[in-house]
């Protein structure tokens, strides 16, 4: 059995302030369009399900082994590229393309649930609430707005600092850096021993990977991006978050110890060339790193704290959401998006049968806890983690992010401004007073 104290620790809410906003929303991205549905209503058992493009194949089986047991309900899938599913998710939404069951995010669930797009699952299941108590609790606030959890995870996982142990251990490097000023220094130090840029990260302006990773690095300072009242806290000199990100710019220009590669795919592929020590990443990575098939420096690399003052960590869930369309079908509908979210995000005869495959066998970070339990899922974690209690404190210490209903959109103007200015195109204050800009011109918008 899990230690209680530990397993409270992960159930912990860490609810943050959330203002109800009331008027108008902005733009045409945040209003449901008015466009009739393609689909007859007599179609009430077909459910239309929308994922972002990942090991299709897995879906497709998970689907067949819910239709084997529900033979009355069957599933349309569709799947679009990450860095487009926003956008599609919008467009769909707004010429009422059939969708009743899809992926959302914390980034984009304050948005989609202004708009009237997805609807809160416990005002139709009253099991949903009694999963509260089953699901880490950065995941259940991401998966909440205004009081109302709107989905199960689909996964829930955590943004890590991880590192080569065996290059620092050859090195004469006891332990990996404690604070942002001590990976510059580890860094600069390896840089001298002939390792061009020790640390690599992914860059591309069209995936929220770039915020998300700064986010979590920003956490490990015990920073914010945004205030209680969701002003900007980013262009603040004083605040966590311009620290970092002028952290990161000098890693690039001045100290040139950091490298960009388009994909973390790349980042996985690169670290295995000995080339690379430090990167912050989504933590299923580790899997891929430490996959003896496949990796050549398998079981050299292992989690660490978040640098900084207080080790936390961007902790994050991907969920399943119930549409307005879905419900505007009927009952017999509402009640098969149910099964399927339950099945899917939840509890099954005492399994959680799709979380735990996607665990197992693709190393996918999960937020419900009994998982932690589960045999078959601690001995793949251990496996790969090298490090498993190091990873199990970083947890601990995990939290999400402040929202908003115009982050998802805000965020694409702000991965421009990062790339420009890590590519030394613009400076640090213009890149982030443009962001600030940006960022309060959405906020009037969403706001009046």
């Amino acid at each position: 059995m899990m230690d209680k104290t530990l397993l409270d620790g992960l159930l912990t809410k860490r609810r943050l302030s959330r203002r109800a906003f009331v008027g108008g929303a902005a733009a045409s991205l945040a209003l449901p369009g008015m466009i009739g549905s393609r689909r007859s209503a007599a179609a009430a058992a077909e459910l239309d399900f929308v994922v972002w493009t990942y090991n299709l194949e897995m879906i497709q089986d998970n689907i067949k082994k819910f239709q084997e047991g529900n033979p009355d309900i069957s599933i349309k899938l569709s799947d679009f590229p990450w860095n487009e599913f926003h956008q599609t998710s919008v467009q769909r939404f707004q010429s009422k393309t059939p969708t009743d069951v899809t992926y959302n995010g914390g980034d984009w669930l304050e948005e989609f649930a202004r708009a009237g797009w997805v609807v809160p699952l416990e005002d139709h299941f009253p099991w949903v609430k009694e999963y509260q108590d089953k699901i880490i609790g950065f995941a259940w606030q991401d998966m909440t707005y205004q009081d109302k959890v709107y989905g199960l995870p689909y996964y829930a996982d955590t943004i890590t600092f991880i590192y080569n142990a065996k290059i620092l251990a050859d090195n004469g490097i006891t332990a990996p850096p404690q604070t942002w000023e001590e990976v510059t220094e580890q860094s600069l130090f390896l840089k001298g021993k002939g390792i061009e840029y020790p640390f690599i990260n992914m860059m591309d302006a069209t995936l929220p990977t770039i915020t998300e990773v700064y986010a979590s690095m920003v956490f490990g300072r015990g920073g914010e991006l945004i205030d209680e009242e969701k002003n900007p806290l980013f262009d603040k000199p004083d605040s966590a978050a311009y620290q970092q990100f002028q952290w990161e710019v000098d890693a690039r220009l001045k100290d040139k110890i950091m490298t960009y590669v388009p994909h973390e795919t790349d980042v996985v592929r690169d670290m295995n060339t000995g080339k690379h020590v430090f990167t912050v990443e989504y933590n299923y990575n580790m899997k891929a790193l430490n996959n003896k098939a496949q990796s050549p420096l398998a079981g050299q690399f292992q989690v660490a704290m978040m640098p900084g003052e207080t080790h936390e960590c961007y902790g994050f869930a991907k969920f399943y959401n119930m549409s307005q369309m879905a419900m505007e079908r009927g009952q017999e509908v509402v009640d098969a998006c149910g099964k399927f979210i339950q099945y899917f995000g939840g509890e099954t005869d005492g399994q959680y049968p799709v979380a735990k495959r996607w665990a197992v066998e693709d190393g996918l970070g999960f937020g419900q806890t009994p998982l932690f339990e589960d045999a078959d899922v601690k001995q793949t974690f251990q496996e790969f983690l090298v490090d498993y209690d190091t990873w199990f404190e970083q947890l601990k210490l995990a939290r999400a992010r402040r929202q908003s209903e115009w982050y998802g959109i805000w965020g694409e103007f702000f991965r421009r401004q990062y790339a420009q200015a890590v590519a030394g195109e613009t400076s640090v204050d213009d890149a982030l007073g443009a962001s600030a800009e940006e960022w309060n011109k959405l906020k009037g918008q969403f706001e009046r």
